[in-house]
């Protein structure tokens, strides 16, 4: 399981004690506080309200980023797909775009 705080994703076992792993990192420093995190195959996303940075599970370097601070981005789901909203992020009442990111999420 993956329990982020802030800044950070940690990954943990059954009983919520730190994974320590010989060829993975054990937890993952984001460069923005993230309000949700996805694990995916050799990778885990973390959301922020700007937009979302993916992190390597073996270097824990930045693989993708999208930050754009005239948006405001939420994550709907994260079962089977996830789903990202954004809206202008002055303008909460006015339409958002959907988007479907396409990865292999791990179970």
């Amino acid at each position: 399981a993956v329990v982020s705080t802030q800044s950070t994703g940690m990954f943990v076992n059954r009983s919520g004690v730190q994974k320590s792993a010989s060829k993975a990192k054990s937890s993952l420093t984001f460069s923005t506080p993230i309000s949700s995190i996805v694990f995916l195959e050799g990778g885990v996303l973390g959301f922020h309200r700007a937009g979302m940075e993916g992190r390597n599970l073996i270097t824990g370097k930045i693989d993708a980023e999208v930050k754009d601070e005239s948006k405001q981005f939420r994550l709907l789901s994260s079962a089977k797909m996830i789903i990202l909203e954004s809206r202008i992020a002055n303008d909460t009442t006015n339409n958002s775009n959907l988007y479907v990111l396409t990865s292999r999420l791990s179970e």
